[in-house]
């Protein structure tokens, strides 16, 4: 779960964030941190929370962000590196929707959707505010996307930005 707080160490907003690399990058939605002066990250099984504001990379079109959490030594999740995704192929979102840490939803790839340069995975995992940066995985436990948004006119019609594009917004950032 990542807070978002301003220049004066209050609270502004929160959302969800993936450890993505060794060496405590986060992955995370810009729109989760925009705005930010320093990120407050907790973290499963620790007690700890940490403090940064090394924002080291973003992409608004993305909507995409890495921060850097120099104390952090915990397990990165794997970015999926498979074949194709399939309609109806099980999915798992994890994230902190309305503040409740780490919360865990199923659902299914519902389809694929493109946005200007952004390939997005559309899914059916419940997700509400606070899910956003949080991680999409198959069954295996990779990452397969970040999610991003969902449409409030319907049901569980929810995005995450495709694997593909963590991989080339994260490129350099990645274990080889």
């Amino acid at each position: 779960m990542l807070e978002v707080l301003d220049a004066h160490g209050n609270p502004k907003s929160s959302g969800s964030g993936v450890l993505l690399a060794p060496g405590g990058i986060i992955l995370t939605n810009f729109h989760v941190v925009a705005g930010g002066d320093t990120y407050a990250v907790h973290l499963e099984n620790s007690n700890a929370v940490f403090t940064t504001n090394e924002l080291l990379k973003y992409h608004p079109d993305f909507d995409l962000a890495l921060l850097r959490l120099p104390d952090c030594n915990g397990n990165p999740i794997p970015l999926y590196q498979g074949s194709d995704l399939a309609r109806g192929q099980s999915v798992f979102a994890i994230g902190s929707p309305l503040g409740l840490f780490n919360s865990v939803s199923d659902g299914i790839i519902s389809g694929f959707r493109q946005f200007e340069h952004t390939k997005m995975i559309q899914f059916t995992a419940p997700a509400a505010p606070g899910s956003s940066g949080g991680a999409l995985l198959d069954r295996y436990g990779f990452l397969i996307g970040i999610v991003t948004s969902g449409f409030t006119e319907g049901q569980n019609l929810n995005l995450a930005v495709s694997y593909e594009i963590i991989r080339q917004f994260a490129h350099g950032f990645l274990p080889q």
